[in-house]
């Protein structure tokens, strides 16, 4: 069992050396929707690499209409070029996630084309871009969207969050139940390390000043290595 935060520029302070001593990967914002970017990628990618984490990346959505295939197209392309710019100074090839969530309720009608964008996003980048992508969300948000059975191969990363600690938190058997088409999560999000605070549930990780979500996977390093490599 091997545990990692997702940083993005909410998390403008980062000692890699330290989060590398509870840590073995990590996952950084690099975008979202057509024009905006993490101003803290480079540091934050980089900084993770070089300090021994397996390193992925993750896109945050913004489907819009009324042409939403190409506009997923669009966010996809913009992905790709970047990661493909880190890969190249880096000299690594770097796993990216799909990051697909909203505070509201999507409507009858926004439900088919949210469904229709993030297949096109995926088949952009799995045939343009020839880069296969994770998808990121939470179990209440995957539920209501109803992605189809072709989902069931991608990697999940999946946000769940227990009410309190629990040391059982660390064994297999208190991974959280998903949904499907998926059959379990390959990374659950708030895993481990959590604290009840007045403001709600927090998870804290050495080396990151304030708030930063945790991520756990139930293998080794070695294992979660092979499982993105296989997948980009």
């Amino acid at each position: 069992m091997i545990r990692g935060p997702d940083v993005s520029s909410y998390q403008p302070h980062v000692d890699w050396s330290l989060v590398r001593t509870v840590s073995e990967f990590a996952i950084v914002k690099l975008t979202e929707g057509n024009s905006f970017t993490n101003k803290l990628a480079v540091e934050q990618v980089f900084g993770s690499v070089n300090a021994g984490l397996l390193t992925s990346l993750y896109h945050f959505a913004q489907p819009n209409g009324p042409n939403w295939l190409e506009d997923a197209a669009q966010e996809a392309k913009r992905l790709d070029d970047m990661a493909d710019s880190f890969e190249q100074k880096l000299g690594v090839k770097l796993f990216c996630w799909l990051d697909v969530e909203r505070n509201a309720p999507l409507t009858a009608q926004e439900k088919p084309l949210w469904r229709e964008w993030c297949k096109e996003f995926r088949r952009w980048c799995r045939d343009e871009g020839k880069r296969v992508i994770g998808w990121y969300s939470g179990k209440y948000f995957t539920t209501e969207l109803g992605l189809g059975g072709d989902w069931a191969d991608t990697l999940l990363w999946m946000a769940q969050y227990p009410n309190t600690y629990r040391a059982d938190a660390n064994s297999y058997g208190f991974w959280p139940k998903t949904i499907p088409p998926w059959k379990r999560a390959d990374i659950w999000q708030d895993g481990g390390g959590m604290r009840k605070t007045a403001g709600g549930n927090e998870s804290t990780c050495p080396g990151i000043s304030g708030f930063s979500d945790m991520n756990v996977f139930a293998g080794t390093r070695a294992e979660l290595e092979e499982l993105i490599s296989v997948a980009a």
